[in-house]
């Protein structure tokens, strides 16, 4: 029987730019809000599909990879430059835009690779309070 186990409410502030939406192509910024299921089966000795203290170590381990980046497709790199008195962290994706829908299919995709591929993951990605994208992974 599946069974799926989840974690809620982990928080991650990054910055990106969507060019296909005119309002939104000024890098701004965004708390997201993710929140992670897990599907897969009772291990009968330990009692779990996956230990919660394990799976929010891993989520927050992928998680601090984006958290306080700026977030920028791999076609859009050698365009860019940022110089200043500041550091600057990138999240390079290959994805044509960095919206929430891309965003969250690649944290979906380094939680189920950071599980070894043996569950399926569900994931739910906040872009602020009100919007969101649903992804499930594979």
């Amino acid at each position: 029987m599946k069974v799926r186990v989840g974690i809620e409410g982990i928080t991650m502030d990054s910055a990106h730019y969507t060019l296909s939406s005119y309002a939104d192509s000024q890098i701004h910024g965004h708390t997201y809000i993710i929140n992670v299921e897990v599907e897969g089966e009772v291990n009968e000795k330990s009692g779990f599909v996956v230990d919660f203290n394990l799976l929010k170590k891993m989520i927050r381990e992928v998680i601090q990879e984006w958290d306080h980046k700026l977030i920028i497709p791999k076609v859009d790199l050698d365009k860019s430059r940022f110089e200043g008195p500041f550091r600057v962290d990138y999240k390079v994706i290959d994805a044509p835009f960095p919206t929430a829908e891309y965003i969250g299919i690649e944290i979906a995709k380094d939680i189920y690779l950071k599980l070894n591929k043996k569950y399926r993951i569900l994931l739910k990605i906040y872009e602020g309070k009100d919007s969101y994208a649903i992804i499930e992974y594979p």
